[in-house]
């Protein structure tokens, strides 16, 4: 019995320390008028926790997006999906303001080795938003290459739109984008 407890013990401090071996991951992406950086951490299995920054200049005036999430990713063979929310504030030309928005992504293996193609979206209704944001959504589409491990070069599309009170709807960034991810 006392065998068998070890074996079990043993097991769960390997599975929870390769699990935490690759928990961390790092992105950075650039447009013509943008440039982001996200960070992201599991936080338990299938679990993470993120935060980002945006600025753009895309609208013609600067705008900065700060962001945090909880992104559940359920096991699925083929599929890379995540579903959850984030919390997203604006400061802009346009008004400041903020609110939770639902979304996730979803990726899947190509033909091409090491690539897959998917796309990510989140859409922040006017009832879960507070300041001069009346409701935003942002989508985007895109291709990842594998370079090593959880390390990789993607390259895509990424649109940026908020309903500000008073001042209407204004794209904030719209456009293609390339980044890195690098996980730890």
């Amino acid at each position: 019995m006392i065998k068998q407890l070890g074996i079990v013990f043993a097991s769960g401090g390997l599975l929870l320390a390769s699990h935490q071996a690759l928990a961390f991951s790092v992105s950075a992406n650039g447009g013509r008028d943008s440039f982001g950086l996200e960070a992201s951490q599991s936080i338990a299995p299938g679990l993470r926790a993120g935060v980002g920054y945006l600025s753009t200049d895309d609208s013609g005036s600067n705008a900065k997006a700060y962001s945090g999430s909880l992104m559940f990713s359920p096991y699925l063979p083929g599929v890379d999906l995540a579903v959850g929310g984030r919390y997203q504030y604006q400061d802009t030309h346009y008004g400041n303001g903020g609110g939770l928005g639902i979304g996730g992504s979803a990726f899947v293996d190509t033909p091409i080795p090491l690539t897959s193609v998917g796309g990510y979206g989140f859409y922040t209704p006017s009832g879960l938003s507070h300041g001069d944001v009346d409701k935003s959504y942002e989508y985007g589409a895109q291709a990842r290459v594998n370079l090593l491990s959880q390390t990789y070069v993607y390259g895509g599309y990424r649109y940026f739109r908020t309903d500000f009170e008073g001042r209407g709807n204004q794209t904030l960034d719209s456009g293609p984008v390339l980044g890195v991810s690098v996980g730890f």
